[in-house]
This record gives structure tokens, C-alpha cells and sequence, in this order.
């Protein structure tokens, strides 16, 4: 049920760049929080910015260290 979970868009982009890639952190009210990004695998953690953290590293891993990863703005999320 889709309707039981909050979702925040994230996006990887380098420092100052375009944007490379771009998926999701959910929350779950049993499992704390899951977060994705596409070719990498899932990230689990008990809060939103700790699943953030791990997804910025495995994105650093693949794409270089200049990337980031960080919650879309609402306006650009809906």
C-alpha cells in the first residue's frame, strides 16, 4: 500500500553540476527508512539523513568524489 509511505525525491549531481541521477528515500513506519538510487543497491537506516549519507557515499564510489546526494525541494518532488 503506496499510501502508507512518505516519499522525498533525491537527486545526485556533482558539485556545482547537472544532475546525473535522481531517486528515493521512503519512510516506513516498521522499518525506519529505505532509499534507492538506480544501478545501486538499497540503503537502509533508522533515520532519513542516515540513509542519505549511505546513498552519497555508494553514489561517490561510482560516480567521484565531487558528487552529492540530496533531498529535491518539494516544488521540484510533486
Amino acid at each position: 500500500m503506496m499510501e502508507d509511505y512518505i516519499e522525498d525525491e533525491i537527486i545526485v549531481h556533482p558539485i556545482h553540476g547537472m544532475q546525473l541521477s535522481e531517486g528515493y528515500i521512503r519512510k516506513d513506519s516498521v522499518k525506519g527508512y529505505l532509499g534507492s538510487l538506480p544501478g545501486l543497491a538499497l540503503s537502509r537506516g533508522r533515520t532519513r539523513e542516515e540513509v542519505r549519507a549511505r546513498l552519497e557515499q555508494a553514489a561517490k564510489a561510482y560516480y567521484g568524489d565531487d558528487v552529492i546526494v540530496e533531498i529535491a525541494p518539494r516544488a521540484l518532488a510533486s
